[in-house]
């Protein structure tokens, strides 16, 4: 069977109308209309096309009537196909009619989904103005974004893309005269299009302009400058303007159609430029808002819309994204140009089963080496391998990085042109790899990424008679294809050898390879355009040449300098131990406490090693096996040093490689960064002797640390299933000769202790099963013992954490805490003062200073010290009594102020007691308090009964001597003075019987008699003169609005008179505050006077009120004229004073 056989369709009569490229553009030419009726033929709606369609269909459909569509980010790949998609998003929108009827939608086969989607659309269409779409890419335009953008929508509508050119053509089809203007301007024989592009110098169009608008063009003379004026060129627009036009562009009989812009290769116009991801964000947000949910906008780019920094500024615009993969491309390649017949699929079964062997082995070292998941695409993509298939992609992404040649990176025009170069060999013949070097030569050389030379050759060979010279030819193109992969993708480690080459050359996979294995090295070897590289073959130039020699010069020096290695094994020793140990850290005991040890490297043992844990690093090179257990031996079994060995093992190996390694870093770092093509490709290379180096150094290391030994101080060696279990082990046996007394505080639940201990509770050690005194506990009292007479926190810590010991800090901590609650200790500031336990915060607990105790307390006395609390009020948990001790002294001292003062009040109660207790601290202020406990109680008591006492009295006092304020002048007054001033000198105010009642009934009494005999004064004279003034005549004249004026303003109305309140004694103070009285007698003599002020005022208003008057102006020659005039005066004042008093100008 033939490969043309299994196919559908004849790949020979398949013709790709768009040589695998989709041109996103509103084209409508024959070729254009070809294309694209191939395209929709060809169009798989499948995986993520047809996904991808239905959801921007769907989101549009649901956000018409909205005010604004989100807008829809199509994103790839190069050559995944996603301005295909684009471009039938477009046709299948419009639904674009052929020449011979037949549609978009009827041509391309499509899910019942997208077809229900696009039939939805039709209808909204009808209710909206219809559809229309637009597209094309923002940088084939103007490079200003809104005039590119509106060029777009301009050529869709088959304007001129050019702003004022479609603007005045705009104008033209408004005032109705576009097809009278076309008309005569063809008339002349000229094309109209070329005049219109010429608007402003065309003679014939300013004819026809004359003809159809006279009163605007008169003339030929004004054409060009009243065009200019209105429409002159621009090189840039506002926001505004271009959502103005765009929607007079887009307006069919003031509908806006729906409508979809598509802005094919997004990314590429960006690019890294902020000003230009800025603008089009700006651009696409307004026209979207402004115009409205019938305007769907479209974008493409290679990237996700948060896969750039650029990209990531417009993901608030697209907010919709479709995302293509190459599994889409795949997909759409196999139902296009590998579909199988049905009775091809047994043969193709049995070769793959037949051959499982030879094609599994291809590639199998490297990252895209068959897999399971190549079984099912066996069939599907033959006659190319799927390891080939993954070949290609990987190079054609490194050649072509920029996405700009299309022919490089165009999958369907590749696979096309592949499967038709043997369609006349038998079944089993597969496209080999090499195929895509020459068919990419030509484009890879004109970009200058292929050196001329290499072309060359290669190109001469391949035409060549001689079978070795193609074999060569393939070779190399290739070795030059892996070289371009391994120096951007070393991660795939696909390597130019031998095995290599020949998997991807292999044409006939029925055929067993090994003849052409053996063939390649002696063609490889001789040929003058390769340089061999250990076992990886590189395409040769002078730069690479170079670069050999100095990676060559570098080995030589470094052979001759072994300290120069030596030193550099040494690091990676310890490089590689702590790979190998990482995450190393033993939890001891139920404490969980981690520990770990610290390396050492010395050449002798560390002195300290008996009171810290290390691990003592040695290997073969410094030492030898025995001596390092012999000197493990002599440590002792009570010293916690453990010793790990490493034997000197692929000793030459490794010398050989950090040689290769050491040798490269120099190259590279020599030669610097190339910029050549060639020389790039030659750093590659050296790149490449590195990365193989530090893997075999990497392979050899462990290698090595696999056989190293682990030994116990005392010279037992511990053996477990790898170096860090080992360790372990070890570690765990060391802590327990390292830290002897760590048992004694190995308890989980010492974080309880501690938080119980925090809150005051003196059982705090019951959380840990103890129950008697917390001096006695082991941890406690050794912490206790260590204090002495005083010791900062961190001391007490750092001591405990240290060998011999160990401890958990919850325990350290724990245990200062429970000391201080049972008043065992006390904690002191910085400046020696006394720190209650309710402010003494963990992270203070460092700077604390902490000591012993003389004093301590019993239980029955801390009894005794919470009931005097309570006497004021003070409600103290047991053990809490140092800490509430301050709020004691604080509320007796309060309670004693407010038992006395200054006269009336008697003395303030002296406590003596009281200083000696807040000079004191800790303990020793408590028993001061303790044995004071009769005295302050007799003096708490008395003291509150005191206060009381002056909380009744006092207010009257006070009232007393308000009213003495107001009593100067009063008769009699000096009597009562006297009383009050022997109250105050004797501190009477608590004296029984009240001493102050007496005197303030008395003196209110006065004061209640004086005002009382004021107010009928003032009442007797106000009614008398209300009376009179209600009978004056002239007062009666005025309106009762005038009246109230004059009273207000003599202060004769009724909020004048003088409030007097008598009911007690608290109501006279009030009125004498308001009105004392020597101001209540000048008022009741003031009064009369305001009483005749307001009769006065009432006849002044009642006069007449003059007014100025100018006598006649005359020229007076006779004395007959001073008669005349002397006449017409008299008559002019007569007449005026009719209305009242003149006054004469």
């Amino acid at each position: 069977m033939l490969n043309r056989e299994i196919y559908q369709r004849d790949p020979s009569t398949i013709k790709l109308a768009n040589d695998g490229v989709a041109n996103v553009n509103d084209e409508r030419t024959d070729q254009a209309l070809k294309v694209l009726r191939y395209e929709l033929e060809t169009f798989v709606c499948d995986g993520q096309y047809e996904k991808g369609l239905n959801h921007i269909l769907e989101i549009y459909l649901q956000n018409i009537n909205q005010a604004q569509q989100p807008s829809v980010w199509i994103s790839g790949f190069y050559g995944s196909g996603k301005s295909h998609l684009a471009k039938m998003l477009r046709a299948l929108w419009l639904d674009t009619v052929f020449p011979d009827g037949t549609t978009a939608r009827g041509i391309a086969n499509l899910p019942q989904a997208t077809r229900d989607h696009l039939r939805e659309l039709s209808i909204q269409a009808k209710r909206h103005g219809g559809l229309h779409a637009a597209s094309g890419t923002l940088g084939s335009g103007s490079s200003n974004v809104r005039l590119a953008l509106l060029g777009i929508v301009f050529k869709s509508l088959g304007l001129p893309e050019q702003y004022q050119k479609a603007k005045f053509v705009m104008w033209l089809k408004k005032e109705g005269i576009y097809d009278q203007v076309k008309a005569e301007v063809e008339s002349r024989g000229e094309d109209f299009g070329f005049e219109i592009d010429n608007f402003y110098v065309s003679d014939v169009l300013h004819e026809a302009l004359m003809k159809a608008k006279p009163n605007v063009f008169a003339s030929p003379e004004v054409c060009t400058p009243t065009l200019n004026n209105l429409y002159p060129f621009t090189g840039d627009i506002s926001i505004d303007e271009l959502v103005s036009t765009m929607r007079e562009a887009l307006s069919i009989n003031g509908k806006i159609p729906l409508t979809v812009i598509i802005l094919d290769e997004m990314q590429q116009y960006i690019g890294d430029s902020s000003e230009r991801s800025l603008d089009v964000m700006e651009t696409v947000e307004m026209c979207s808002k402004n115009i409205g949910g019938k305007l769907l906008i479209v974008a493409t780019g290679q990237s996700a819309i948060t896969g750039t920094a650029m990209l990531k500024k417009l993901e608030g615009r697209f907010t919709i994204p479709v995302q293509l993969s190459d599994n889409d491309v795949d997909t759409v390649i196999r139902k296009v140009f590998l579909a199988k017949t049905p009775a091809s699929l047994p043969a193709l079964d049995k070769l793959y089963k037949d051959n499982i062997g030879e094609l599994s082995r291809h590639l199998s070292s490297t990252a895209i080496a068959p897999g399971k998941e190549d079984d099912q695409y066996y069939h599907q993509d033959y006659p190319i391998l799927p390891v080939r298939r993954r070949f290609w992609e990987e190079a054609l992404r490194v050649l072509d990085q920029t996405g700009t040649d299309s022919q490089v990176r165009n999958q369907l025009s590749n696979t096309h042109k592949a499967i038709k170069t043997n369609l006349d060999q038998e079944l089993g013949h597969v496209v080999p790899a090499d195929f895509l070097y020459f068919e990419s030569a030509v484009k890879l050389q004109q970009a200058r990424l292929l050196p001329s030379k290499i072309y060359n050759q290669t190109m001469t060979w391949i035409e060549s008679a001689n079978e070795d010279e193609r074999l060569m030819a393939r070779a190399c193109g290739l070795i030059f294809l892996i070289n371009k992969i391994n120096a951007h993708n070393p991660e795939l480690r696909i390597k130019a050898i031998t095995e290599t080459i020949a998997d991807l050359m292999l044409e006939d996979i029925t055929t067993d390879s090994s003849q052409l294995r053996g063939k390649l090295p002696k063609l490889l070897d001789s040929c003058y355009l390769l340089m061999k590289v250990n076992d990886e073959y590189r395409i040769q130039t002078e730069e690479s040449v170079a670069w050999n020699n100095e990676f060559l010069a570098q080995k030589s020096s470094l052979f001759s300098s072994p300290q120069v290695i030596d030193t550099d094994r040494e690091e990676r020793l310890k490089q590689q131990y702590s790979a190998s140990s990482k995450g190393l850290s033993v939890l001891q005991g139920g404490a969980k406490v981690p520990r770990d040890a610290q390396v050492y490297h010395g050449s002798g043992s560390p002195a300290d090693h008996r009171d810290k844990l290390y691990i003592w690093l040695r290997n073969g090179w410094t030492t030898d096996e025995t001596s390092v257990k012999v000197d493990a031996r002599q440590l002792g079994n009570d010293s916690p040093l453990i010793t790990v060995y490493l034997p000197k093992k692929n000793a030459d190996a490794i010398h050989n490689n950090l040689i290769e390694l050491k040798a490269a870093e120099n190259t590279l770092r020599l030669k610097g960064t190339p910029t050549t093509t060639e020389g790039v490709e030659a750093r590659s290379a050296i790149e490449t002797i590195k990365h193989g180096a530090e893997l075999k150094l990497t392979e050899l290391f462990q290698d090595l640390f696999q056989a190293a030994m682990v030994i116990q101080a005392g010279g037992t060696e511990i053996n477990e299933n790898n170096l860090k279990a080992s360790l372990e082990t070890t570690i765990r046996n060391s802590l327990l000769r390292l830290y002897p007394k760590f048992s004694e505080a190995d308890d989980s639940r010492w974080g309880k202790v501690f938080e119980k201990a925090m809150k005051g509770a003196p059982d705090a050690l019951t959380s840990i099963d103890y129950s008697g005194e917390a001096a006695s506990h082991p941890v406690c009292k050794a912490v206790l013992s260590h204090i002495g007479n005083g010791k900062k926190g961190d001391e007490i810590r750092k001591h405990f954490d240290q060998a011999p010991y160990g401890w958990p800090r919850d325990a350290i901590d724990g245990a200062l805490i429970v000391l201080l609650v049972a008043g065992n200790i006390k904690a002191l500031d910085e400046r020696n003062q006394s720190i209650e336990l309710g402010k003494l915060e963990r992270k203070a607990i460092g700077k604390a200073v902490f000591k012993s105790e003389t004093v301590v307390l019993s239980a029955e006395q801390r009894l005794r010290l919470r009931k005097i609390y309570q006497k004021l009020g003070i409600s103290c948990p047991s053990g809490k009594e140092l800490e509430h001790s301050d709020e004691f002294i604080a509320k007796l001292t309060s309670l004693l102020d407010k038992a006395g003062g200054d006269g009336p009040l008697p003395a303030r109660p002296k406590a003596d007691q009281l200083d000696e207790i807040r000079l004191s601290s800790g303990n020793d202020r408590l028993m001061a308090i303790y044995n004071a406990f009769d005295i302050l109680s007799d003096l708490i008591d008395s003291a509150q009964a005191s206060s009381e006492k002056i909380a009744k009295r006092l207010p009257n006092w006070q009232l007393l001597m308000g009213l003495l304020a107001q009593a100067d002048g009063l008769s009699d007054i000096e009597i009562i003075r006297s009383q009050i001033e022997h109250i105050e000198t004797q501190r009477l105010l608590l004296a029984d019987p009240d001493q102050v009642a007496p005197v303030l009934t008395n003196l209110s009494q006065m004061f209640r008699d004086i005002l009382n005999d004021l107010k009928r004064e003032y009442d007797q004279i106000y009614a008398s003169g209300i009376l009179s003034l209600s009978g004056d005549a002239n007062w009666q004249a005025l309106e009762p609005e005038q009246q109230t004026e004059i009273m207000r303003l003599n202060q004769i109305d009724t909020r004048s008179v003088p409030e007097v309140e008598l009911t007690d004694t608290q109501a006279i103070l009030k009125t004498l505050v308001k009105t004392p009285i020597n101001s209540f007698r000048d008022r009741i003599a003031a009064l009369p006077s305001r009483l005749s002020k307001a009769l006065e005022d009432a006849a002044k208003l009642l006069e007449p009120k003059t007014r100025a008057l100018k006598l006649p102006s005359r020229t007076l020659k006779t004395a007959q004229d001073v008669d005349a005039w002397l006449e017409d005066a008299k008559t002019t004042l007569n007449n005026a004073l009719k209305d009242g008093p003149v006054i004469v100008q």
